[in-house]
């Protein structure tokens, strides 16, 4: 399931937890926190992961780069994903 489909469904669930139909505002300020807080929680986890793979592969440092780069890629894709939400 691709990140605009979970991020609409949340908004529908805060509307049934509200008990009242969004506006479009609302809805749009609510996808924008969503993204917001999953953008921030991706990188929290890259740096923590990312700090995980250097210390593991210390001794391979070229281990270490690919494994880098891989983690950065994948953020990028996720904001690209993100920002598809807007």
């Amino acid at each position: 399931m691709d990140l605009k489909k979970r991020a609409e469904e949340a908004v529908d669930k805060i509307g049934e937890i509200t008990g009242s139909e969004l506006s479009a505002g609302q809805r749009k300020a609510i996808d924008k926190l969503v993204e917001d807080l999953v953008i921030e929680a991706m990188r929290e986890c890259a740096a923590k992961y990312g700090h995980a793979a250097a210390a593991c592969c210390s001794e391979d440092e070229d281990m270490a780069h690919k494994i880098a780069r891989e983690v950065e890629n994948t953020q990028n894709a996720l904001i690209a994903n993100l920002g598809s939400l807007r």
